[in-house]
């Protein structure tokens, strides 16, 4: 089941109180997409950790030239691809199967987002992650390292579906993970925060 989805029937019951935590996840995408989708016109996006390819679909409408999108997954990519075809988008959307962090290099476009891949890199992942981008500008969401009720939570749901490695990061751990060539910012909405260095953020946190 996708995390943007709102129903939960045919899963288990930890996932069925999974689900309800998920809002924020929905205002991930939506955050997202009114943060790039300005400066989407005619651009190459790439989407790291595409999964079903939701923010590629709904950054269309922004009218790019092309969206990338780059998974792991085959079984996600798989998804992705026949829900492009239904929607008739093959032309706009491309998928990659790969596992970033083994890359040695990214594919060319001129805005890179990623939301949720940090929370699933160590350190070092991480900036090897920065280091390579060779990309203008960037919107990478991430789980802040605060002590709350829903964080707590969170690691207790993690535990109990055995998920692999789940980081969670200061915003100092992460300003220190960015080259300071792209003197980034952060953005936070509805308990969302994200890294950025896309055009005119900073006029935007002046204000909000």
């Amino acid at each position: 089941m996708s995390s943007y989805q709102d129903k939960a029937e045919g899963v288990s019951y930890v996932e069925r109180i999974a689900a309800r935590f998920r809002p924020p996840i929905r205002t991930r995408l939506a955050t997202a997409l009114q943060l790039v989708g300005p400066i989407a016109r005619e651009k190459v996006i790439l989407d790291l950790g595409c999964g079903l390819g939701n923010f590629c679909f709904e950054i269309l409408r922004y009218q790019p030239q092309k969206v990338i999108g780059v998974d792991i997954s085959s079984v996600a990519l798989s998804e992705a691809g026949r829900i492009c075809q239904g929607r008739g988008s093959c032309d706009k959307v491309e998928f990659i199967q790969g596992d970033i962090t083994a890359l040695d290099s990214l594919p060319q476009a001129d805005v890179v987002v990623g939301l949720g891949v940090i929370d699933y890199l160590n350190k070092d992942q991480a900036k090897a992650l920065f280091q390579k981008l060779d990309i203008p500008y960037f919107l990478f969401s991430f789980t802040e390292k605060r002590l709350s009720v829903l964080n707590f939570l969170h690691f207790i749901y993690l535990k109990s579906q055995h998920c692999p490695g789940y980081f969670k990061y200061s915003r100092k751990e992460i300003h220190s993970l960015i080259p300071r060539r792209f003197s980034p910012h952060f953005y936070e909405h509805d308990r969302v925060l994200f890294v950025t260095n896309l055009p005119g953020m900073r006029e935007r946190l002046l204000y909000e």
